[in-house]
């Protein structure tokens, strides 16, 4: 660690920095779930992945939206 940079850190606030980002990402989560008809996380399936742009679902490897598609992998 370079010292002048861990002078600058202040471990309390960093931690609770972290404990919001997670909570948030909760529920972003939840609110991901709900919008894929879920009840709970615990309830999405892998079939709920799909991808918005045809760029996302080639670098992804998962299915466009609306379709069975997946770039580069599937036929049109």
């Amino acid at each position: 660690q370079d010292p002048e940079l861990a002078k600058r850190l202040d471990p309390v606030l960093a931690g609770r920095r972290l404990a919001n980002y997670l909570a948030v990402m909760t529920l972003e989560a939840q609110t991901i779930a709900r919008a894929c008809g879920k009840s709970h996380l615990h309830n999405l399936e892998p079939e709920d992945l799909v991808a918005l742009t045809i760029e996302a679902a080639a670098m992804a490897q998962v299915p466009m939206a609306g379709t069975g598609w997946i770039p580069g992998k599937t036929g049109f």
